[in-house]
C-alpha cells in the first residue's frame, strides 16, 4: 500500500518545526538581551574605576594646594575626595561580590589607595606640624608619584579587563543576533512555502499582506526594543508634533510616564529654555520638520521637568522618513548634561584658582626681588666708587674689584632665581654684544679663584680657539660658565685638577670644554642634570648642598643664545666634562679711543640730578658716586619732598626708586609729567616684566634694576642727557 501524507501530518510537522524554531529564536533572542545587561554592568564598573582615579587626583590636588599655601581652604576638595573615594571603593566591593570584578584586583586597588591616602595625610600633617619644607621634602622623594603611577597602571589594567569583557559580550550578542536572524529567516521561508502549498495561488495576495504586516510589526518591535535599550533619552513624535513613544530614560528626565504622555503635544512634555536668557528655545521637532534635516540642541539648554525642576541637556533631533523619503515623524535623542556642566564649572574654577596663584606668585617674586636687591645697591655703589678713586694700592684695588664682581654676581644669582619664571614663560631678555670668550673665561676663573685655592685645585686655562668672539649677553654667558666651573670646584676633591679649554669646531662654532677629575656622574644623574631643582642622588645633595637651579638655567641661557650645552662622564669617581658650543663671530674693530673710564670724561656733561631714594644707605652711596662723576645731586626720600624739589629747581635728570614711603615712583613721575618733560630713570628692585611696562607707561625714560652696573649707569645717564639736551 502506497503511503500518502495527510494534511494533518503536514500541519503537525509544520507545527513542531514552528514550535522548535520559535523556541530557538526565543533562546537566541534572550542571549543578546542578557549580554546587553552585562554591557551596562561592565560600563558601570568602568565608570567607577574612572571615578576612583579622578577622585584620587582631586585629593592630591587639594593636598598640593594646602602644602604650597598652608591655607585650610585648599583641604576642602581633599576631604570631599577622600569621602568620595571610600564610597567608590564600597561600590566596587559590591560589584566584586556580584562577580563583576575580581576580588584580587579590588584588594590590590584598596591597598594602593590606602597607601596613597596615608601618604597624603602624612604630608598634610607634616605641613601643619613641621612646615612646608618638611612636607615638600616628602613630595620630592617621588614616593607619591610612584604610588600614583602604580594606581594609574592598576586601574588601567582593571579597565582593560572590563573593556575585554565588554568586547566579548558585544561579540556574543552580535553573533546570537545573527543566528537568530538566520533561524528567523529560515522559519519565514518555511512558513511561506507551507502557505504556498496549503493555500495555493488563490491566497497569494492575502499571503503578501500578511507578510507585510508581519514585517512591519517586527520592525516596530525591533525599533521599540532598540530605542528602549539605549542609554540616552528618546522621544518619538508624529508629523503633528505629538508624542508616540518615550523610553524609560526619557520618562526619568522629563518626569512624564509614556502612558500619560502618549498623544500629548511635545511642547507639553518637553519644555526647554536657554539657561542664560531664560527664554523659550524653539521646539527641536518643529525645527526638524521645518528644515527636514538633523538639528543639534545648544549645550546651554535647560529641560523643565514635570515637577518644575531643571536639568541641562544636549543632543539632537532627526527626521523619520518612509521609503519615498517623506517625513512622517521625528526622533528626539537627548541626555542629562549635568556631569559635563559640573566638570566645566570645576575646570573654570580650577583655572581661576591657578591664575590667582600665578598672580600671587608673581607678586611674591617681585617683592622678593626688591628686598634682595636693595641692600646690594649701596654696597656696589661704594665698591664702584672705591674702585675708581685711585686711592688704594694694587693689592687692595684687586680685592675691591673682586668684591665688586662678586656683588654683581650675587645680583645675577637673584636674577637667575627669578629667571625660572621668565624661562617658563619664554621671556628671557638678552643684552647682546660681541664678547671675547677668552677674556670672559679668565674673568670667570678669577671669580672662582678663592674656591679653587681653598681646595688646592690646579685650574689650567688652555685657550686654543682662533675664533673666540661670540655675539652674546656677556653677563648671562658669564653666569653659565660660573655655574659650570663652580660645580667643577665643588665636586672635585682637594688637590684635584680642572681644565678650561677652547677650540674651533665645525660650522663656525667655538667650543668651550671644562674638565674635572671629581666625583663624576651616573647616567641617571646626567639624565636629570638640566631639570630645575634636580641634583642627582640624595646623598650628593645632602653632602654638597645647592638648589639644583644652576644647570637648568645655564641650559636655557645657552639655548636662547643659539648654542648647545652637554655633559659627559665615564661614571662615578671618573670626573666630568661639560661642553658648550656657540656660534663664533669676527672680532670687533679696534677703536682709536681709549676704553671708557668710570670717571666723567672731558666731553661728559655735568648734570643737575634729583635722586629720589628712601633707603638711606643707597641714597648716600649713590649720591657720593654721582657727585664723583662730576654731577650736582640733590636727594629726596618721599614723593612729596621730590615733587617740592622738582617744582623749585631746574633738574636735567631724575633718578627715582619705585617703592617710596608715601606713594610710588610711578605716582611721582606722573605728576612731574604734568608740567615737565625732564628725562627720568627708574632705579628699583622691582624688575618683573609688568614693573618695567608700568614704569615706561608712567613716563620713565629708562627702567634699571638694582643693583645696577655703575659703568652702565654712567653711560645711560650721559646718553639720556644727550638725547634730551636743550639746543644751544
Amino acid at each position: 500500500m502506497r503511503y500518502r501524507s495527510s494534511p494533518f501530518a503536514i500541519f503537525a510537522a509544520m507545527a513542531l518545526i514552528l514550535v522548535a524554531s520559535v523556541t530557538c529564536i526565543y533562546v537566541m533572542g534572550m542571549v543578546p538581551l542578557h549580554r546587553t545587561a552585562e554591557l551596562v554592568q561592565r560600563q558601570v564598573v568602568l565608570d567607577h574605576i574612572e571615578r576612583v582615579l579622578t577622585t584620587l587626583i582631586d585629593a592630591e590636588t587639594g593636598q598640593r594646594g594646602f602644602l604650597l599655601t598652608g591655607d585650610d581652604a585648599y583641604l576642602q576638595p581633599y576631604h570631599d575626595a577622600v569621602a568620595r573615594i571610600h564610597g567608590e571603593i564600597d561600590l566596587l566591593r559590591g560589584l566584586a561580590k556580584e562577580g563583576e570584578l575580581r576580588q584580587a584586583d579590588l584588594d590590590q586597588l584598596l591597598e594602593l589607595t590606602n597607601h596613597k591616602l596615608t601618604e597624603l595625610d602624612h604630608t598634610i600633617d607634616l605641613r601643619r606640624t613641621q612646615g612646608a619644607d618638611a612636607a615638600l621634602a616628602v613630595v620630592r622623594s617621588d614616593e607619591g608619584r610612584v604610588t600614583m603611577t602604580a594606581l594609574r597602571t592598576h586601574l588601567s589594567v582593571m579597565a582593560d579587563q572590563q573593556l575585554a569583557a565588554l568586547r566579548t559580550a558585544r561579540a556574543t550578542a552580535d553573533r546570537f543576533t545573527y543566528y537568530r536572524n538566520l533561524v528567523f529567516g529560515f522559519v519565514t521561508l518555511l512558513n511561506l512555502a507551507f502557505l504556498a502549498w496549503a493555500y495555493g495561488r488563490i491566497q497569494s495576495e492575502m499571503r503578501a499582506q500578511d507578510e507585510t504586516a508581519h514585517e512591519l510589526r517586527r520592525q516596530k518591535d525591533l525599533t521599540t526594543v532598540t530605542l528602549s535599550s539605549i542609554g540616552d533619552a528618546v522621544i518619538v513624535t508624529d508629523n503633528t508634533v505629538r508624542v508616540t513613544f518615550m523610553n524609560a530614560v526619557a520618562e526619568t528626565l522629563t518626569g512624564w510616564k509614556f502612558a500619560e504622555a502618549d498623544g500629548q503635544p511635545l511642547t507639553t512634555i518637553f519644555r526647554i529654555i536657554n539657561e542664560t536668557s531664560r527664554q523659550t528655545v524653539e521646539n527641536p521637532v518643529e525645527k526638524v520638520l521645518r528644515l527636514g534635516s538633523i538639528v543639534g540642541l545648544a549645550n546651554h539648554t535647560l529641560l523643565i521637568r514635570r515637577d518644575g525642576s531643571e536639568v541641562p541637556i544636549d543632543d539632537s533631533g532627526a527626521p523619520i522618513r518612509d521609503e519615498q523619503g517623506n517625513v512622517h515623524g521625528v526622533v528626539l535623542v537627548f541626555r542629562d548634561f549635568s556631569d559635563y556642566k559640573e566638570s566645566e564649572r570645576r575646570l573654570t574654577t580650577a583655572k581661576a584658582e591657578a591664575e590667582a596663584a600665578s598672580r600671587a606668585k608673581d607678586q611674591f617674586l617681585a617683592a622678593l626681588s626688591h628686598e634682595l636687591r636693595t641692600p646690594l645697591t649701596p654696597v656696589l655703589a661704594t665698591l664702584t666708587n672705591w674702585e675708581g678713586s685711585g686711592r688704594f694700592n694694587a693689592e687692595d684695588q684687586n680685592d675691591i674689584t673682586m668684591l665688586r664682581r662678586n656683588v654683581e654676581l650675587e645680583a645675577r644669582l637673584i636674577d637667575d632665581l627669578l629667571d625660572l619664571t621668565r624661562i617658563a614663560k619664554g621671556k628671557i631678555q638678552l643684552n647682546t654684544e660681541v664678547v671675547d670668550l677668552h677674556d670672559l673665561l679668565r674673568s670667570v676663573k678669577g671669580i672662582c679663584q678663592s674656591e679653587i685655592n681653598a681646595k688646592h685645585i690646579a685650574a689650567e686655562l688652555q685657550l686654543s680657539a682662533t675664533r673666540h668672539y661670540v655675539n652674546a649677553d656677556s653677563a648671562r654667558l658669564q653666569q653659565v660658565f660660573w655655574n659650570i666651573l663652580r660645580n667643577a670646584a665643588k665636586f672635585t676633591a682637594e688637590g684635584g685638577h680642572v681644565e678650561i679649554c677652547t677650540s674651533d669646531c665645525a660650522d663656525g662654532q667655538v667650543c668651550v670644554t671644562i674638565i674635572d677629575n671629581g666625583i663624576g656622574m651616573s647616567q641617571e644623574t646626567m639624565d636629570r642634570l638640566f631639570r630645575p631643582f634636580e641634583q642627582g642622588q640624595d646623598e650628593i645633595t645632602k653632602r654638597y648642598g645647592g638648589l639644583g637651579l644652576g644647570m637648568s638655567i645655564s641650559k636655557a641661557l645657552v639655548d636662547v643664545q643659539g648654542g648647545t650645552i652637554a655633559a659627559q662622564s665615564d661614571g662615578a669617581g671618573r670626573g666630568a666634562r661639560f661642553i658648550v658650543t656657540l656660534p663664533s663671530v669676527d672680532p670687533p674693530k679696534v677703536s682709536s679711543s681709549s676704553a671708557p673710564e668710570r670717571r666723567r670724561s672731558d666731553s661728559g656733561q655735568s648734570l643737575r640730578i634729583l635722586l629720589v631714594e628712601d633707603h638711606a644707605d643707597t641714597a648716600r652711596a649713590m649720591s657720593r658716586l654721582l657727585k664723583s662723576l662730576g654731577h650736582q645731586v640733590e636727594t629726596a626720600t618721599t614723593v612729596a619732598g621730590a615733587l617740592d624739589l622738582a617744582v623749585k629747581n631746574n633738574f636735567r635728570l631724575i633718578i627715582s626708586d619705585i617703592g617710596l614711603p608715601d606713594g610710588t615712583g610711578i605716582d611721582f613721575i606722573r605728576q612731574v609729567r604734568r608740567h615737565s618733560n625732564v628725562p627720568a630713570i627708574a632705579l628699583t628692585g622691582f624688575g618683573m616684566e609688568d614693573d618695567i611696562a608700568r614704569s615706561r607707561e608712567a613716563g620713565f625714560t629708562v627702567h634699571l634694576t638694582k643693583p645696577v652696573n655703575f659703568q652702565k649707569l654712567e653711560m645711560i645717564v650721559q646718553q639720556v642727557a644727550n638725547d634730551h639736551a636743550e639746543p644751544g
